[in-house]
């Protein structure tokens, strides 16, 4: 059979000289780039990370348990707002709680985890890659982990899913590295990660990897390796670690903890809605587009490589884990786009790989390729580019469409920022494909996570230092806080979602209900009352206002 072949005059078809990172070449320039990566996703993660008041209704809430915490010296069970809660396990909260007895209760110590196990599943990430294929694709599996627009704002941000993804990494790392080297030792290791994950969110953290695990051996037709996955010891690790806190709570509370810990935990979240969390079934075809930008383009293609690959180790144990934790999320009523988190590792190994294979495949000494393969190839990620590129224009005319409506004065003050993240993403998107289009692939590449970083930039010194002027809640906590007397309280009357009410408070809160406890309340002439400012035409009459800020206002 007569094989096509690229004509060797095609030079525009060479790509210039690959830099240090892509060609992952020394052992001196290997250790560089890792470093370098680590110091990029640390000042990414943790510039002006305490600068900014905690975000409604996640971090505030999280962080009203760990105030309580601090000041009860309860650290077996969680309280909301001076009353007994059960949420989610405490490990988070713990972490919290011991840097606080170290720097203070403030936002820096309640992000402060997340940040770090941000930069700890960047590293991960470059191990899985690197194990799974060879160093370049380890460190380009971790610059495009590192600047996916989700997994960066996640690592920013004092939630509990950056680090259930650091711990879910981790055991699969450490599964796969045992599986590879016959040394048992690593199985022993990844049952560490799993017993925190328990202490992060329940059993999803065992049972997410676990499935894992399962079907990559089925498939693999090896399921006799279970045997040697050290399941007693194994068992023993994550009874010691992951069990106490539940028993201590079972033993405090009874039945009520255990109805939290088996239902609210892991089975209400499949079959009801929680919180008011929901979705259609595409709910997260739509959140991974958006949250693994600027390279979710790149998925359908890295998808369809990694299944069309999916006899190969690294790429069947990326399936078994990808595929099983979509669907169920998918299926299971409450929604949330950072419940799919723990995927993006997998999700950048896979994009890295493309990546790599793209750039080689266009060296000059792969000319022996067949020439429609390297064409489809080609056009398949000329596709994905110019996708970004369509994404990018659509983004922009949303924010002018945006700004043509009849939006709140806080709004309007957003659109020149809103312009300034549609101009990086367009120039960014429009960057890569020219790159792409005169044969730099290379640099067609680093235009993407050099317009993330652009992005978050302008998010961390202008966006929100502006949305700082419009949260009230920290700045009203603190006026009530000095002139408050033992013998007042602090009430809120329609509110909203806003734990920030209860957490920047020095006194628990009491919410009210009708117009009428609020004029019972004001009527004492012993308290502040919390509200909207929508809320001020109806009730001011009742009393006066004495401070106000943002949406929010305090009426005495």
């Amino acid at each position: 059979m007569k094989i096509n072949r690229l004509p060797t005059h095609q030079t525009p078809l060479t790509p210039h000289s690959p830099s240090p990172l892509i060609r992952g070449k020394g052992t001196g320039d290997r250790g560089k780039a890792v470093l370098t990566l680590l110091a990029l996703s640390a000042v990414l993660y943790f510039l002006k990370l305490g600068s900014f008041s905690l975000y409604d209704a996640a971090e505030t809430t999280y962080g009203e348990f760990v105030k309580n915490m601090v000041q009860m010296g309860n650290w077996l069970t969680l309280h909301y707002n001076a009353q007994v809660i059960f949420d989610k396990p405490p490990l988070y909260y713990w972490a919290v709680a011991l840097i606080s007895w170290l720097i203070g209760f403030n936002e820096w110590a309640m992000r402060l985890p997340a940040a770090l196990a941000g930069v700890l599943t960047v590293l991960t990430t470059y191990l899985l890659g690197k194990k799974f294929y060879n160093e370049r694709v380890g460190l380009l599996a971790g610059l495009i982990v590192m600047t996916a627009f989700q997994f960066l704002v996640q690592s920013r941000i004092a939630e509990l899913d950056i680090v259930l993804t650091l711990f879910l990494s981790l055991s699969l790392l450490w599964f796969y590295s045992g599986y590879t080297t016959n040394d048992r030792r690593y199985y022993l290791a990844m049952y560490l990660p799993m017993a925190l994950a328990i202490l992060i969110k329940g059993l999803i953290g065992i049972a997410l990897p676990g499935c894992a695990i399962f079907l990559f051996l089925l498939f693999k037709r090896e399921t006799k390796k279970i045997l040697e996955l050290r399941l007693i010891p194994g068992l023993l690790i994550v009874l010691a670690i992951g069990l106490p806190w539940y028993a201590a709570e079972y033993y405090l509370h009874g039945q009520v903890f255990l109805d939290f810990a088996l239902g609210f935990l892991f089975l209400a979240r499949f079959g009801n809605v929680v919180a008011g969390h929901t979705g259609p079934p595409y709910y997260y075809f739509i959140s991974i587009l958006l949250g693994f930008a600027p390279y979710s383009q790149f998925l359908p293609l890295a998808l369809w490589r990694s299944a069309k690959n999916w006899r190969n180790d690294p790429e069947l144990l990326a399936l078994a884990y990808i595929i099983p934790t979509f669907l169920v999320f998918s299926v299971a009523k409450t929604k949330l786009p950072s419940y799919l988190l723990p995927l993006f590792p997998f999700f950048a190994i896979m994009v890295a790989k493309l990546w790599a294979d793209f750039i080689d495949d266009w060296k000059p000494e792969k000319e022996w390729k067949p020439a429609n393969e390297l064409r489809g190839f080609h056009s398949a990620m000329l596709f994905s580019v110019i996708s970004l590129l369509v994404v990018s224009i659509l983004i922009v005319l949303g924010f002018v469409i945006a700004g043509t409506s009849n939006y709140q004065m806080e709004y309007q003050a957003f659109l020149p920022i809103l312009a300034a993240l549609g101009a990086a993403l367009f120039l960014g998107s429009f960057c890569a494909l020219i790159l792409f289009l005169i044969k730099r692939y290379e640099l067609s590449f680093y235009s993407l996570p050099v317009m993330a970083a652009v992005v978050a930039l302008i998010l961390i010194f202008w966006a929100l230092p502006l949305a700082e002027e419009y949260k009230g809640t920290k700045y009203l906590g603190r006026e009530v806080a000095k002139v408050i007397q033992p013998d007042e309280t602090i009430a809120a009357y329609e509110t909203g979602n806003r734990p920030s009410v209860v957490f920047y408070n020095v006194k628990p809160v009491q919410f009210l209900s009708t117009e009428a406890e609020v004029k019972v309340f004001l009527a004492r002439k012993k308290g502040y009352l919390f509200t909207a400012v929508g809320e001020l035409k109806k009730i001011k009459k009742y009393g006066r206002i004495f401070k106000e800020k943002g949406e929010l206002a305090v009426v005495i």
